[in-house]
């Protein structure tokens, strides 16, 4: 019998649980937004210990919205500006094809620029 998707784990949940590099944004405690793993873009989420969602929101003010449970959207804008210091031109190409990748899953609203990111527990 195959799993429902409910049951089996999704392809971004299996790379979280064996730890493979994920491009993480970091909110730290004193609202500090920082890139962790900057060069890789494999997955992407968003990092905040202690922090619900309504406070992630509030730390990017204006560059984020909520999402559904368990997820945020963040400007594209902004995580180009807080990725520009580790690589330009070639850390920004890495950043788009993330960007395409997850264009073709659903995962970026066009309309108002944002890129969806998982928060991670």
């Amino acid at each position: 019998m195959i799993p429902s998707a409910r049951e089996r784990p999704s392809a971004f949940s299996a790379r979280i649980s064996e730890r493979e590099p994920i491009l993480i944004i970091h909110v730290h405690s004193d609202s500090t937004i920082s890139l962790d793993d900057a060069d890789t873009f494999t997955a992407f989420s968003v990092t905040a210990p202690g922090r619900d969602q309504a406070a992630i929101v509030a730390a990017f003010g204006a560059d984020a919205k909520a999402g559904e449970e368990g997820h945020v959207w963040i400007q594209i804008q902004r995580l180009h500006a807080l990725g520009g210091e580790f690589g330009g031109a070639k850390w920004r190409d890495g950043c788009d094809s993330m960007i395409e990748f997850a264009r073709s899953k659903g995962w970026v609203d066009e309309l108002r620029g944002l890129l969806r990111a998982h928060i991670e527990p």
